[in-house]
């Protein structure tokens, strides 16, 4: 008797218990959305990723990587919305475009970007830099600042390169005018043809192409964003730890430390466009054991010899960040605050934009 009625505890506790079933993509092929054209930054780090993921994911599986560029990345963040099954076999690659894209209301947004499930997170920087005969040697604005007019190049404001007209006005740059319609890429090459005075770069274009203008003498650094830690502590960008970060500028150029709106603006503005840089993401509703069975993946796959030998080079010196942490910064950069979105919506209107963020 005794003997039954342990065997019906232990068939009662089954039942009521769910057991995992075994994560396994042998035989199987992942998606993964690019929401961009191939050969850019998000394009890069999956490529990267790509086969280092496959060796460490159970089964090992052919990624296969899927490039959906159009309106600001929208098309392709909108189709892994519709298309993508939680079964582990799409991933998404996200950016900072994409992240803005829901942070000022864009209203062509379909995707639940605050559902999705965090794999991996790489961090990124801007560096802006200007023309040797534009300063008075690295780190100086005080020629920039004495223009009645300073151009720069801005792809739209709706874009993610809002953050620049945020950046000078809080710097009192008062001649700082955007050129609408211009890439990064675009605009990078108008500076060096001397139609533009200020430029900028994420980390790989930086190392790339500016630091080699840099060691020419023609070119000279000016700032970065900043690294912004967990503790909300900013330090300087190894890539470039001379440079002041924005909030030193800030300080330099104002003769007061960031703070109240303009620091919440900032640390707003840091998630998405340096913390929350790049980013592999699983749709919603996707299982926990899936979700864990990537986030070990992605754990094993950052402790690899080769991957750490080649990450450096290939996504810069910044540290990845995997599982909740990432989440928790996709998130808050998915969310401007009210005061953050009125200073934006300040300077759009100072700029004489149209647009609005929501």
């Amino acid at each position: 008797m005794r003997k039954f009625f342990i065997l019906l505890l232990v068939s009662l506790f089954s039942l009521a218990s769910p057991v995992h079933a075994e994560v396994d993509f042998s035989n199987k092929t992942i998606t993964w959305v690019v929401p961009f054209k191939e050969g850019g930054g998000t394009s890069r780090f999956a490529r990267f990723i790509q086969p280092f993921l496959t060796k460490y994911l159970p089964g090992n599986p052919d990624i296969q990587i899927m490039h959906i560029p159009g309106g600001g990345a929208i098309k392709g963040s909108n189709y892994f919305q519709k298309n993508a099954k939680s079964d582990g076999t799409f991933i998404f690659g996200c950016s900072t475009s994409v992240i803005v894209n829901v942070a000022t209301g864009n209203p062509l947004v379909e995707y639940n970007l605050s559902e999705y499930k965090p794999v991996l997170l790489l961090p990124q920087n801007t560096h802006w830099f200007t023309r040797s005969d534009l300063a008075n040697g690295p780190h100086d604005l005080s020629k920039l600042q004495e223009r009645d007019l300073m151009l720069y190049a801005l792809k739209t404001p709706a874009s993610a390169d809002l953050f620049h007209i945020w950046v000078f006005d809080k710097l009192g740059l008062k001649g700082a005018k955007p050129i609408p319609g211009l890439s990064s890429s675009g605009g990078y090459q108008a500076f060096l043809r001397g139609e533009i005075h200020i430029s900028s770069h994420g980390a790989a274009n930086y190392v790339k192409k500016v630091k080699p203008e840099i060691e020419k003498g023609k070119v000279v650094d000016l700032m970065t964003l900043g690294i912004i830690g967990a503790d909300g502590v900013v330090s300087r960008n190894p890539l470039a730890p001379d440079a002041p970060t924005f909030p030193e500028m800030y300080e330099k150029m104002n003769g007061k430390k960031l703070q109240g709106d303009d620091l919440e603006a900032f640390y707003s503005i840091g998630a998405a466009w340096s913390q929350a840089s790049k980013s592999m993401l699983l749709p919603e509703n996707t299982p926990d054991e899936i979700v864990k069975a990537y986030t070990d993946a992605a754990e094993k796959m950052i402790n690899d010899p080769e991957f750490k030998e080649k990450a450096t080079k290939a996504l810069g010196p910044f540290p990845l960040i995997v599982g909740e942490e990432a989440g928790a910064i996709v998130k808050k950069a998915a969310i401007f605050s009210d005061t953050t979105k009125e200073q934006l919506n300040a300077v759009l209107k100072k700029n004489s934009f149209t647009y609005r963020v929501q």
